[in-house]
């Protein structure tokens, strides 16, 4: 229950006087929804901030990966890595302009749900330490989880173009009228 009194009315209004009290509210009613849209949009923007910022150190920390591993991370030749293979990485980043543990996961788990990793993985015989050594052979089970991702994967990036294609044709029509 709320704390707040109700209004009440013993006989309902006339037309006129509906028509007066919402002529009277919309003001207020435009000021709420104006800065409703105001909050939003900054919400929004303070979001795509956070992202950014997030994709700026996963650029960041894959260079590092690129530069200080290129037998195992190699930009045109994306590798199977092997199992639990930031475990192997966590002795690097106690050096000096190294990433945190937060920006090495989460630049492994950019690297490893990208489409052409998961391709290596679907199509590769074994999985690479930080060496570029053959340690493990990957399973079916392995290959058919990468198989399913790669699928989710792809129909999201169907989903969000037709729904990109379906805003931009709504919008070209508002805008032709």
């Amino acid at each position: 229950m709320t704390d707040n009194p109700k209004l009440t009315l013993k006989k309902p209004l006339s037309l006129q006087k509906q028509t007066q009290l919402f002529q009277a509210l919309k003001p207020l009613h435009e000021k709420a929804e104006k800065e409703k849209r105001r909050q939003r949009k900054e919400q929004v923007q303070k979001e795509r901030e956070v992202r950014k910022k997030k994709r700026e150190g996963i650029k960041v920390t894959l260079a590092w990966l690129y530069e200080q591993f290129p037998s195992c991370f190699n930009q045109n030749e994306l590798k199977p890595l092997k199992l639990n293979i930031d475990k192997d990485l966590l002795p690097f980043l106690e050096k000096e302009n190294s990433p945190s543990k937060a920006k090495l996961r989460d630049a492994l788990t950019y690297y490893t749900n990208n489409i052409h990793y998961l391709k290596a993985v679907i199509n590769g015989t074994h999985r690479y330490d930080l060496d570029g050594q053959q340690v493990e052979e990957i399973t079916q089970k392995q290959k058919d989880f990468a198989h399913d991702k790669l699928e989710k994967i792809l129909q999201s990036i169907k989903a969000k173009k037709q729904h990109k294609n379906k805003f931009l044709s709504q919008e070209k029509a508002e805008n032709s009228k």
